[in-house]
């Protein structure tokens, strides 16, 4: 009777470890301080690819597989300042690969 009991209790464990939908994390970027920025080379034009290329390496280097990537703008996020750590109100969106969360808010990506 009892190997039925936990039987329940495996099968949602499993359940849990099987699932593989992808995360969806958001970075607001700043002035300057960004990880993927730091042994960048100047560029002179930045268009969507550079940029996506950049952060999935930094990524990738952190084993963490970038799915998709979008970039916003959210003024509401933006502050009117020039230090580094200035956030611009550019909002990185990345859907990476699951099990990733811990990893990717060590890195300063949020949910």
């Amino acid at each position: 009777m009892k190997k039925y009991l936990f039987l329940p209790l495996f099968l949602a464990f499993v359940a849990c470890e099987m699932d593989s939908t992808p995360d969806l994390f958001y970075y607001d970027e700043t002035g300057c301080s960004d990880a993927w920025w730091v042994d960048a080379p100047p560029i002179d034009t930045l268009t969507t690819d550079i940029y996506k290329e950049f952060v999935a390496s930094y990524l990738e280097s952190n084993n963490v597989e970038v799915l998709s990537f979008h970039v916003t703008y959210d003024s509401t996020v933006a502050q009117l300042c020039r230090a580094c750590f200035c956030k611009t109100g550019t909002v990185l969106e990345l859907e990476v690969e699951s099990g990733k969360r811990r990893k990717m808010r060590q890195l300063g990506f949020y949910q």
